[in-house]
């Protein structure tokens, strides 16, 4: 085996969606890439090109890849996201176990260089299905440790909606929400295990200024007579599934209600108005993940509109500590 490990450029990128719909095509993800998104996953600042997007090429043909990406503080901990694959007609052949080595190296480097004081969280998922995946991973230290369900459901057939309670107005977010958007999700989601708080440029990134995010079909939640947003639901579409299945998708982004405004039925009645607003505006399905320790009994909610599980990923984990010699200054 004559493999060569190199960090990707712009220039790899349509053979890097190639590679990544040919191992969809087996793995059956129901994640898909066109070359735009990948174009917009490098353009993150927070990533540095050269280094957290590395391909594994037999000759001129890329037979892999992984990506780091550094994603903040969180519990006393670095979280760092890593993830990768191997075109599967070349799995068995030691392609995977050599990018593992190298990605968990590189992602234990991001944390030396942004912080070297807290140990780092490697995070990584995978379809619980692939055991494979789940060995590969299992023989760099990273264990499973938490589930999310991916849930789909058609939009021809919709649940009676609910009405926001009286006392609440909803409202369809406009780019002045941007920021306090972002805020109010850091505020719904500090009490769910291993949240990591956005900062403003991930936000933006992965987020509102992104090319899958659809502004018209997300909405919010405010009390009467304020601007404060006490519950939302972000809305995106991903180019890249439509090319694959022909069905045009509104994936529930995020969603979520601040603690103290919980129990009033403000997600239910979000989700409902959303899903009519998705199949007025031509969308076939509707999809969304959710963590299998949501704190807030999201499953069932989403079950309850009419959501059933379609897929399970597993969550793995892998501790790093902090370097031995560090001394944060005086």
């Amino acid at each position: 085996m004559d493999i060569s490990l190199r960090p990707l450029t712009r220039g790899d990128i349509p053979g890097w969606a190639d590679l990544l719909a040919r191992i969809e095509k087996v793995d059956r993800t129901g994640e898909h890439y066109g070359a735009a998104d990948l174009n917009e996953e490098m353009a993150n600042p927070e990533v540095v090109v050269g280094k957290d997007f590395v391909g594994a090429f037999d000759g001129p043909g890329m037979v892999g890849y992984y990506s780091v990406l550094p994603r903040g503080e969180a519990e006393g901990h670095f979280i760092v996201h890593v993830e990768g694959s191997v075109l599967p007609a070349r799995r068995g052949q030691g392609i995977g176990t050599l990018l593992v080595a190298r990605m968990v190296e590189r992602a234990a480097c991001v944390r030396a260089e942004i912080h070297p004081d807290l140990p780092a969280k490697l995070t990584s998922a995978g379809l619980t299905s692939n055991l494979a995946q789940g060995d590969l991973l299992g023989s760099a230290g990273m264990r499973g440790e938490r589930w999310t369900f991916v849930m789909r459901t058609p939009l021809h057939d919709l649940r009676p909606t609910q009405p926001v309670p009286d006392g609440y107005g909803l409202r369809t977010y406009d780019q002045s929400m941007a920021d306090a958007l972002r805020e109010t999700h850091n505020r719904a989601f500090r009490d769910h295990p291993n949240f990591t708080p956005w900062s403003e440029i991930t936000w933006k990134q992965i987020v509102t200024e992104s090319r899958s995010f659809r502004p018209e079909l997300s909405s919010v939640v405010v009390m009467d007579g304020f601007d404060e947003i006490v519950a939302f639901l972000q809305t995106a579409e991903f180019d890249a599934d439509f090319d694959a299945t022909g069905r045009r998708e509104a994936y529930v982004g995020r969603i979520g209600t601040v603690q103290e405004h919980r129990g009033q039925g403000l997600a239910t009645a979000l989700l409902g108005y959303c899903l009519q607003a998705y199949r007025d505006a031509g969308y076939d399905e509707a999809a969304l993940s959710v963590d299998s320790e949501n704190p807030t009994g999201a499953l069932g909610m989403y079950e309850r509109a009419g959501f059933k599980v379609e897929s399970r990923w597993t969550n793995y984990f892998l501790m790093v500590s902090p370097d031995p010699g560090f001394a944060p200054p005086h």
